[in-house]
């Protein structure tokens, strides 16, 4: 009997490394991004782009960069924001096809407007950015899945002023390698 629990002990101890197989080495995503930002307490809505790229280190924690572009022409001002940020992000595999997950984000913000366009008439500002929330991926294969949702709230200090931004998008993941 204590060599059957010895071998069960075994066995199970060696297929360790085979149940941290679920986790891709890399996802790559991109996709569409809409944001309602704050500015001074007006909200102005922005579309855009999200393009994002993580690494996992197991089944559960990675790390992620992000990049996002938005953008605006409220009244004749060209109005847009990109963000770069970085940080962990926590992963949920349990479920066959659905992998839900976590993240916080610190990083830039830049900001410019300018009116139609005029290089003389506009003004660009970078400053520290900070975000978290979290999203939801379908997959259709190993390799490739859907971002139904990723929500943001990111806040920015723009003009010595904190705004509270949300920012929700959609789109295309693929995965590459295996853990």
């Amino acid at each position: 009997m204590r060599k059957i629990v010895q071998v069960i002990a075994l066995v199970l101890f060696l297929s360790l490394p085979a149940m941290a197989q679920k986790a891709p080495t890399w996802d790559v995503y991109g996709g569409y991004s809409y944001m309602r930002a704050d500015f001074g307490g007006v909200d102005q809505p922005l579309q855009g782009w999200d393009f994002a790229v993580g690494q996992n280190v197991n089944s559960w924690f990675g790390g992620v960069l992000d990049f996002t572009g938005h953008y605006a022409h409220p009244g004749g001002v060209n109005v847009n924001v990109h963000t770069f940020a970085a940080g962990p992000r926590f992963s949920y595999r349990k479920v066959k096809n659905v992998v839900p997950f976590a993240q916080v984000l610190l990083g830039g913000v830049r900001g410019s407007r300018g009116y139609l366009g005029a290089t003389g008439l506009s003004q660009t500002k970078i400053d520290f950015g900070f975000s978290a929330g979290g999203g939801l991926d379908l997959k259709f294969n190993k390799h490739v899945a859907v971002r139904i949702i990723q929500a943001d709230y990111l806040v920015t200090p723009f003009l010595g002023l904190r705004q509270d931004n949300l920012r929700a998008s959609a789109g295309l993941v693929f995965y590459l390698g295996g853990k």
